[in-house]
């Protein structure tokens, strides 16, 4: 577990992380209660550690779209199947079956998100960014945090568990620092968003007692928890041994 200066340390960069994307994923641009649909969960290929991922994540947090996350972190023995479904070892890749639609290249991913899901409202950006800004914060964002969520620490498929689910807001600092042990960890997971608005969080007050992110719940071991680095240190516990699906 980490001491204190270094907890400390992980702390700060992820909070530079989230000011450099503020109020991206921060608060609902849209929200479920607003529209109809989707019936059928949204699935993402993705690693924390990406900043095109990152932009695609905002857009989700923001529409309060609920989604699978997948993670393909270097070295994740999924990356094949992510070749397999969509011919190449790229991310961001998501997977519509509300619409049958699949698709890699962040912009595309963003724009398709909001014009399907936006109810033709804008993205939470307070002005419009031109792309290569918006691509540099989101480089910045990821340089902050160094090579966290970037590589998979496990080389065991992790087929038979069954998936995770974390409440999440995208620009949380301390959800970050859940996701990328996930991440690394090669955990798939279901993410139920809650951005400021969403009506979502009434669910997370009755499940868990409080509004507080992250809140995750893990059905194979019927643990539901709060507090990032708790979360992350069960995370290691629980999953961070190389052993056969766990």
């Amino acid at each position: 577990m980490e001491g204190p200066p270094v907890s400390l340390l992980n702390d700060v960069t992820s909070f530079v992380a989230s000011a450099l994307r503020y109020p991206r994923g921060f608060r609902a641009v849209v929200t479920r209660s607003e529209r109809d649909g989707p019936t059928q969960l949204l699935e993402l290929y993705e690693f924390e550690a990406c900043p095109y991922c990152r932009k695609v994540r905002e857009a989700l947090c923001e529409l309060d779209l609920d989604y699978l996350s997948l993670p393909v972190a270097h070295g994740s023995p999924r990356r094949g199947a992510l070749k397999r479904r969509g011919s190449k070892v790229q991310v961001p890749y998501l997977i519509d079956p509300n619409t049958e639609t699949e698709m890699y290249e962040s912009d595309d991913i963003v724009s398709y998100l909001y014009r399907q899901y936006g109810l033709g409202r804008s993205d939470g950006s307070i002005v419009p960014l031109p792309r290569i800004v918006n691509d540099g914060l989101a480089l910045a964002a990821s340089a902050a945090r160094l090579t966290r969520g970037s590589r998979c620490r496990v080389p065991n498929s992790r087929r038979r568990l069954k998936p995770l689910e974390l409440y999440n807001m995208e620009a949380s600092p301390y959800c970050r620092k859940v996701r990328e042990a996930l991440s690394e960890l090669d955990l798939q997971y279901v993410v139920r968003n809650v951005p400021k608005g969403s009506p979502q969080r009434e669910e997370l007050a009755q499940r868990g007692g409080k509004v507080q992110v992250p809140f995750l719940v893990d059905p194979n071991t019927g643990t539901a928890m709060y507090e990032s680095d708790e979360i992350a240190a069960y995370l290691e516990e629980r999953y961070g041994v190389p052993a056969a699906d766990n």
